[in-house]
């Protein structure tokens, strides 16, 4: 930590949002309430911030205590920000803003630097977080669709350049009457007008997240998940979406041809393949 002009040091504190839910501590050695809100003391820091040209290098490290042990007597108190990532990483984006605070000038905290976490990394005491700065978090916009027979756009995307299949027309929704290691089963899910396998589930966790999974596998009424079924109880409400094989013959059956992405015309095989370009 940077000291002040007068020796104290700047207390580091650290927001982190996961959609309606935020924890939030202080390396202080006890709570501190800053513009009313409440930080947590907690055995956490974080490693130097760096602003280079190369975005690979400002990642930023962020350490703290987490137990491994499901017998522990006690847990610290970054222990419900360490289950975000296990025993399954989430679905969507935690992120963290990292501030200064000095509470003897009483002045309001300072942002330092703002992105989202990439990785985690347990060991049996401590969770080590790989994060990268929100400016680095950009990817290549504009880029025109390939030249393919079939479609590569995302299904259930809106745009100009979007698939804009309506996912309320393919929505299925239902109650979990059976959770195994092989999957779950949903009655619903044995009427699905498409097979459900490559598409996702979502549902609410008690505490007011919204989890998606990746669907594995579509048998019936039982689908597979990835990163298994944690967190799904029986009586759960789930709902469902297919996806799209991204052929002609899919966007067809879901009457949503006006959007393919896709070169139906296109040659399955190269013409100058194996062909001489020589006239002699």
């Amino acid at each position: 930590m940077q000291p002040n002009r007068f020796g104290r040091k700047r207390v580091h504190l650290f927001v982190f949002s996961r959609q309606n839910l935020v924890w939030r501590y202080c390396t202080a050695d006890r709570a501190l309430v800053v513009d009313g809100k409440v930080y947590t003391s907690a055995q956490i820091e974080r490693g130097d911030i760096k602003q280079t040209a190369e975005r690979a290098k400002d990642k930023l490290s962020i350490k703290c205590a987490y137990l491994l042990d499901p017998s522990a007597l006690e847990y610290p108190s970054t222990q419900p920000l360490g289950d975000n990532w296990f025993p399954t990483i989430p679905s969507d984006p935690v992120t963290v803003v990292c501030l200064g605070y000095d509470a003897g000038e009483g002045n309001a905290p300072t942002v330092e630097w703002m992105g989202e976490v990439t990785q985690p990394k347990f060991t049996d005491t401590e969770l080590e977080l790989l994060c990268e700065p929100t400016n680095g978090l950009g990817r290549a916009r504009g880029q025109g669709m390939k030249w393919q027979r079939t479609c590569g756009k995302t299904p259930y995307s809106t745009g100009i350049r979007g698939c804009n299949l309506d996912a309320a027309l393919y929505e299925v929704n239902g109650v979990v009457t059976s959770v195994t290691t092989a999957g779950i089963t949903v009655a619903e899910f044995a009427s699905a007008p498409f097979p459900l396998g490559g598409g996702y589930i979502t549902w609410a966790r008690p505490n007011g997240i919204i989890e998606r999974r990746s669907i594995t596998g579509h048998a019936g009424d039982t689908v597979a998940l990835m990163f298994g079924a944690d967190g799904l109880a029986v009586g759960a409400v789930v709902s469902s979406w297919p996806t799209c094989p991204r052929t002609w013959s899919a966007c067809l059956a879901r009457d949503n041809t006006l959007n393919y992405g896709g070169s139906i015309y296109k040659p399955v095989k190269n013409p100058l393949d194996g062909v001489s370009m020589s006239w002699g």
